[in-house]
């Protein structure tokens, strides 16, 4: 069975569905109170906590990191959690509120990707699936609409079946949006054979 691990980070709150399906939990500084507040103890605490000031326990490990650093509270997260095995994360609160850490946040899971673990970053109105080299089925949702990019320079071999605009083994861009706002047509089957893409349902 795959490593799956859940690392929630200091964006703004959306609720973390599916912590069950991971087997390991990073609190990103203030994802802490986001993991208190559902009543679930995280596996490890990372960050320099200048987003958060309340109590921490004692009783979970510490990856503390300085107020300057290079990198972010998640990416340190992420980088941990590669090192040690990991081959898929759920990113929660990771999207809201800025928007240099959300771009961040996506850089941090292409970062993963290049290193083949799957990054699903999740929250009330999105969901992002971020992965290099493979096929994906997507089942149609009702209210969201499907858009593809490139988090590398250029993705090649991308195929979209299942939809009402279609490509076949094309390269697509990171310069040129040319996935957004596609619309389903059943099951959709979307595949990348080289480079960064992003999967990206957001609700209409």
């Amino acid at each position: 069975m795959e490593k799956t691990w859940a690392i929630v980070s200091g964006g703004q709150y959306s609720p973390l569905r599916d912590l069950g399906d991971c087997e390991y939990i990073i609190a990103c500084d203030r994802g802490y109170e986001y993991l208190r507040r559902q009543g679930v103890r995280p596996d490890l605490l990372v960050g320099d906590f200048d987003s958060y000031a309340g109590p921490l326990p004692e009783d979970v490990p510490r990856l503390s990191l300085p107020v300057e650093k290079d990198d972010t509270d998640t990416m340190a997260a992420i980088r941990h959690a590669v090192s040690n095995g990991c081959k898929r994360i759920y990113l929660y609160c990771a999207l809201g509120g800025r928007l240099d850490h959300l771009l961040g946040n996506l850089q941090a899971a292409a970062y993963a990707a290049q290193r083949g673990v799957w990054v699903r970053v999740v929250d009330e109105e999105n969901e992002i699936l971020v992965f290099s080299g493979g096929s994906v089925t997507v089942p149609e949702r009702e209210g969201y609409s499907l858009s593809v990019f490139a988090l590398s320079d250029r993705c090649a071999g991308v195929s979209i079946r299942g939809t009402k605009y279609e490509l076949e083994d094309v390269t697509v861009e990171n310069n040129f949006p040319v996935g957004v706002s596609n619309q389903w047509r059943g099951t959709a089957e979307i595949t990348v054979e080289q480079g960064v893409l992003a999967i990206i349902q957001s609700r209409m």
